[in-house]
């Protein structure tokens, strides 16, 4: 074994410090691999990306969602805020002494628009003609109960329909971000 041994080490030795037959042996592995994809690696790659793809699309759908309502949950804190100064300052809600019960034109954010796109809602439900007891026009809660008594103030949701049920667990009124409870809770309509 030690001869043969000896002999294949220094053969092998010889073989590869010889330049002409490593240009030989780089040419063969040249040869023997293309370069290329074959059809079945390519489709195995593909359903890859494809299951990933699925995969990855639905979380960020989700994260994105997730984002665009605590952006309005806490643009209708912002909004809350204000009115909320407004009433301090001048003793009642904006559009109160205008008669422009729905509109935020007193404080200056009459067009400011949810991550969706479309304008908050807001409508004065102390100063309106329905004075005293229950609010007229107001939104609600499953059981039909009002979800203020001072004003309401909402997003349309994802959906984006104007105008949206006026109760908030049916129709269109279910993906809405509202604020309710007098300001206590401030989310998705359908979790109240």
């Amino acid at each position: 074994m030690g001869q043969n041994g000896l002999d294949f080490v220094s053969l092998w030795f010889f073989v590869t410090q010889t330049p002409k037959n490593a240009a030989f042996f780089r040419v063969r592995k040249q040869q023997l691999s293309s370069g290329g994809f074959t059809i079945v690696e390519l489709l195995i790659s593909l359903a890859i990306i494809a299951t990933l793809t699925a995969i990855a699309v639905p979380l960020t759908q989700d994260y994105i969602y997730k984002a665009d309502l605590a952006r309005a949950c806490t643009e209708i804190r912002g909004l809350e805020k204000e009115i909320l100064f407004f009433k301090t300052e001048r003793g009642y809600y904006p559009g109160g002494r205008t008669g422009m019960y729905q509109s935020l034109q007193d404080i200056g954010r009459v067009n400011v628009l949810d991550p969706w796109g479309t304008a908050y809602q807001y409508r004065n439900l102390e100063d309106g003609p329905w004075s005293g007891g229950k609010p007229q026009f107001c939104r609600r809660d499953r059981s039909y109960n009002p979800l203020n008594y001072d004003f309401d103030l909402y997003s349309v949701g994802p959906d984006r329909l104007v105008p949206t049920h006026n109760q908030i667990t049916k129709g269109k009124g279910a993906d809405d971000i509202v604020r309710a409870a007098n300001g206590k809770y401030v989310g998705e309509g359908s979790k109240f």
